[in-house]
């Protein structure tokens, strides 16, 4: 979220600037956006089709609203149902089916008895209480009315469906990103002077109360904040305020008269975007090497920025504006980008030359690269404004997934074989430098500082750093680089699928301990909370926990392990088996004991938190499993 404060005691205003000739889906966009749902690069995981997939009662003779369409095929919506359906905790149906439920006589939803009264659901609340849909009669308009079913009966919930989808970004978003304060209804009924406070202090949003089970809930705006007043029999919580940041949550508490000063009174958001980096501009001078040896400055000096052959530059054509260009190492593969997140790509040495462009990004591209192994195979990375990266083969659909992504536009790309095989690196504006090791999935972090306007990455290992003064070569050191290259390449030689953790198969348990290897300290302490719950059980049901002891172990041999405290614990928690069955308890308490001679000097380690973990391994290893 941006430092702008936004009054929605405002928003009326705007909804009806949209209803009176805006575009159709400003405000859902802005809605998102405004509350922290950010391009997540890639490809929507969840398609129309991956609904209530019921094909029984669907009338195949009705259009589909073209509103319905767009909100589910336009990138300009940016629909964050299709990217992350949990934000939301419903059911979509695909195609519309046709509910059982019509809509009773004399309820003037329909014109005259004689009218069509049934009812097209495109969508249910997560535990289908009730449905959402629009009437059958109005399926040929381009944004028809949305109705609910409440207590046996349709009743109108909203104006049209634009309007709905923007409604119920605005019922699930701000819980999720914001700052949220619940107030239960006791609270609120001993004291009606919140809800006089709350009426004269801010207007509503504009919107029709919101009706799902049972709550009636009517909010209102205020700045950076809204205020959902459940005034229906099914409202746990009568008054939810919800803030863009915890000041202005303060703030609106404030003004009702709520109490908030309670330990767990408010709630952070659900999702917090990990933190820029907040570095000078690059300064790289001949000689200046980095602290942990990964990489020297060979030289600085002035040179032209590497060069690519203008073909590539000819591939962009309009509607599209020319933005960036890249070339593999022999000049056959041709790439270039354009400002409306289009990459086009020729393979010039290919039998019948043919230009491909596929829409990969949602912003400008602003940096590519490409590189020939010695496959054959030929690998395009395209990285854009909203700090994307994007990764594929040209004989090959592109992976749905970004390759990564940073809150951040990304400035430069650069690719090259080195003698430890492909290697990638990328530059984001706020001056994080990445460099990947593609066979094992190895990355470091460079913190070179911003400015960077391009990147070249030669064979030898050189990485070329060009900002608006010249040009540095850095001789980069591999084994520095990534020091956990070998543990990567090892980890895959495990069969993980076929071991077990306490939440299912071991797939996921490799790619944590990469990430608990991660440079990025929230990185390496979210994987090793989740190896915590996959790995530790007190009976031993993870038989994944004992070829992933050695790994750990090792982790926390480095000293530049961003997850030390966190990990060593884990570590002894694995020694602590109480109702171990079928020897396994034994085999994990074996293993954590193996490890115990290259952890003791650990008891001295500075941190205090490391030395107590030290302790509890000591006692958890000193223990004997229950047969």
């Amino acid at each position: 979220m941006t430092a702008e404060i936004i009054d929605y005691g405002q928003f009326a205003d705007r909804l009806r600037r949209q209803r009176h000739g805006g575009g159709r889906w400003d405000l859902l966009a802005a809605v998102q956006r405004e509350w922290g749902f950010e391009d997540p690069g890639g490809e929507p995981g969840h398609s129309r089709w991956g609904g209530e997939n019921q094909r029984h009662g669907i009338d195949w003779t009705l259009p589909v609203p073209v509103a319905l369409n767009e909100w589910w095929d336009s990138a300009q919506v940016l629909n964050s149902f299709a990217y992350d359906p949990r934000l939301y905790w419903v059911h979509t149906q695909w195609p519309p089916k046709m509910s059982e439920l019509e809509v009773a006589p004399g309820s003037g939803l329909v014109a005259g008895d004689g009218g069509d009264r049934r009812v097209c659901v495109f969508m249910s609340e997560y535990h289908f209480s009730h449905e959402w849909g629009y009437l059958a009669a109005e399926a040929e308009e381009q944004d028809p009315r949305v109705v609910v079913s409440l207590r046996g009966e349709w009743v109108e919930q909203s104006p049209s469906l634009s309007e709905f989808l923007t409604q119920l970004a605005f019922e699930r978003l701000p819980a999720h990103y914001g700052w949220t304060l619940r107030v239960r209804r006791a609270v609120v009924d001993a004291d009606p002077l919140i809800v006089e406070r709350l009426r004269s202090s801010y207007r509503d949003l504009g919107l029709p109360p919101w009706q799902e089970n049972g709550t009636d809930a009517l909010s209102y705006g205020a700045p950076d904040a809204v205020v959902r007043h459940g005034r229906g029999p099914g409202a746990d919580f009568a008054v939810v305020v919800s803030a863009r940041t915890r000041e202005a949550l303060i703030a609106v508490a404030g003004t009702l008269g709520l109490d908030c000063s309670g330990e767990k009174a408010i709630r952070p958001p659900a999702t917090v975007p990990p933190p820029l980096e907040q570095l000078g501009p690059v300064s790289l001078a001949r000689g200046e090497a980095d602290p942990r040896g990964r990489w020297t400055v060979r030289s600085r000096g002035h040179s032209a920025p590497p060069s690519v052959p203008g073909g590539a530059a000819a591939l962009v054509t309009a509607p599209g504006t020319l933005r960036s260009v890249a070339a593999d190492q022999d000049a056959t593969t041709l790439v270039a980008g354009d400002t409306e997140g289009c990459v086009h790509v020729l393979e010039t040495d290919d039998e019948s030359p043919e230009t491909i462009t596929l829409r990969l990004h949602l912003a400008p591209v602003t940096a590519l690269a490409c590189l020939k192994l010695e496959s054959g195979k030929r690998l395009v990375l395209s990285g854009d404004e909203h700090g994307v990266i994007r990764y594929w083969s040209t004989r090959r659909k592109p992976l749905r997934a970004p390759f990564d992504r940073r809150a951040t536009p990304v400035r430069a790309l650069a690719a090259a074989p080195l003698a430890t095989g492909p290697a990638l690196a990328a530059a984001w504006a706020d001056g994080l430098v990445r460099v990947w090791d593609l066979a094992s999935d190895a990355v470091a972090g460079l913190r070179l500082g911003t400015g960077i306007r391009f990147l070249g990455l030669g064979t030898d290992g050189t990485l070329r750093v060009t900002d608006g003064h010249g040009t540095a070569e850095l001789a980069l050191d591999t084994a520095r680089l990534w020091p956990h290259r070998d543990l990567r390449l090892r980890l895959d030689t495990v069969d993980w699928g076929s071991l077990w953790t306490a939440r299912g198969p071991g797939h996921m348990v490799p790619e944590l301990i990469g990430k608990a290897a991660s440079d990025d300290k929230r990185t390496a302490m979210d994987a090793v909370h989740d190896l915590y719950r996959l790995l530790v059980s007190k009976e031993a049901a993870s038989t994944a926990a004992v070829p992933a002891i050695p790994f750990l172990v090792e982790l926390m041999t480095d000293p530049d392990n961003r997850s030390r405290s966190t990990l060593l614990l884990l570590i002894a928690d694995l020694a602590d088996v109480r109702q171990a069955r079928g020897g396994r308890g034994d085999a994990q308490l074996t293993a954590v004991r193996e490890a115990l001679p290259v952890l003791r000097y650990l008891h001295d380690d500075p941190e205090s938190a490391i030395r107590w973990a030290a302790n509890e391994l000591e006692q958890n290893c000193a223990a004997s499993p229950a047969s």
